[in-house]
């Protein structure tokens, strides 16, 4: 299981695998994801124009590779475009959750949605590129230090 059960947390902590490694892990397993595929540039410059500040680059290499979608059978990560999982369900895009946590007034100033699983909103702080809850808690110390803790499944 990629997370834990409900009430256990795990401490965030660095990660122990480079980016490229896990990168190459969701591509190994691409067939448990349903993503929009490459997010091209123009998708991210309007992107990044939306949120009036640059993604961090690892965050912004993940979305180049992959863009968002649902992976590991259950992590939404949000992109510059909706991905349709099936006839009726998606994954939102990025800036439109944004605008609802905004109007919901979760959303912290600089910070942008990341990652949905389990009724659990992650965020991006664009000024640090730290990861944390919309809950609180201790936050990842960045995007690569997330992906592996919480989405890549324990091998």
């Amino acid at each position: 299981m990629a997370t834990p059960p409900e009430g256990e947390r795990r401490k965030p902590r660095p990660a122990s695998l480079s980016m490229d490694d896990i990168l190459s892990a969701f591509q190994r397993d691409q067939d448990r994801h349903m993503n929009s595929g490459p997010s091209t540039q123009t998708e991210l410059g309007h992107l990044e124009a939306g949120l009036g500040a640059p993604l961090p680059p690892s965050f912004r290499t993940f979305l180049m590779r992959f863009g968002g979608g649902l992976f590991y059978n259950g992590h939404e990560i949000f992109g510059p475009t909706r991905c349709m999982v099936h006839d009726i369900e998606l994954v939102p895009d990025l800036l439109s959750v944004r605008q609802r946590l905004i109007e919901d007034k979760t959303l912290v100033a600089g910070c942008a949605p990341l990652h949905r699983a389990r009724g659990v909103v992650h965020v991006l702080d664009l000024r640090h590129g730290l990861v944390m809850s919309i809950e609180g808690g201790e936050p990842y110390p960045d995007v690569a230090a997330f992906l592996e803790n919480v989405v890549l499944p324990r091998r």
